[in-house]
């Protein structure tokens, strides 16, 4: 009865053209996933500034953005009804854990083998579970916090295998406080600005939104830049002097 209960919703889910259309998307989302850490090893030396990477990668979303919401509708047409007030209530904060998140990430990437980074980067589920919990008030089902504890569970022990390897080296090449920690932390922001995002885009148009995070995260960047101390935002000397 089970099974037959359990094959009849999997077909209906296959029928339903929002449900192949969401699982395309999630192989997309995998696959991205999966060779980003490569690519990034492979391509970006250990010598860039991160936060001028961050900053460029924010800049390439605006651009994006710009550009699909023309082919859309039109900018004008599709910003109907945005206000000043609103936009920084719901994008101000998530684009600001999000240009943290980028630079952090980006830090952690030259320290953490593909495996590790992967692995520890997917403990943004969890934090965004609490997020949304917090603010939203959803919950999980049961098998999701089964899935979500085992994934605190391979942090913990890739955690404690890069802390060991910090005094020790090992061939893995994890470092706890320059690869864990950054990534981690980058993690929590992760899920606080899903969070906050899903929470905004319940009343929003989505690629507005995103032109309205890049916009705020371009501009965040450039007030670090121009106002942070070089002992709060270390890159700060590197980026008035190299770019």
């Amino acid at each position: 009865m089970v099974v037959r209960q359990l094959s009849r919703t999997v077909s209906e889910m296959w029928e339903d053209p929002g449900t192949s259309r969401a699982i395309f998307y999630s192989v997309l989302l995998a696959v991205q996933f999966g060779f980003q850490p490569i690519l990034m090893k492979e391509c970006v030396s250990d010598g860039v500034i991160s936060a001028s990477m961050a900053f460029i990668q924010e800049l390439c979303k605006l651009v994006l953005a710009l550009i699909v919401i023309q082919m859309e509708r039109g900018l004008r047409r599709s910003a109907k009804g945005w206000t000043l007030q609103s936009s920084l209530r719901g994008a101000a904060i998530p684009a600001a854990s999000y240009a943290v998140q980028n630079i952090l990430m980006l830090h952690s990437y030259h320290h953490l083998d593909f495996i590790a980074f992967n692995l520890l980067n997917q403990t943004k589920l969890l934090s965004t579970a609490l997020f949304v919990y917090l603010l939203m008030g959803h919950r999980q089902s049961r098998m999701q916090v089964v899935a979500l504890l085992m994934l605190v569970f391979s942090a913990f022990l890739l955690g404690g295998e890069a802390k060991r390897s910090s005094s020790s080296p090992t061939p893995t090449g994890n470092s706890f406080w320059l690869g864990v920690v950054p990534l981690l932390t980058a993690s929590m922001l992760s899920g606080l600005g899903g969070a906050m995002s899903q929470q905004a885009l319940v009343t929003r148009n989505s690629f507005v939104y995103s032109l309205e995070l890049a916009v705020y995260s371009v501009a965040i960047f450039a007030l670090m830049i121009l106002f942070l101390p070089a002992g709060v935002f270390g890159d700060r000397d590197r980026i008035v002097s190299e770019g």
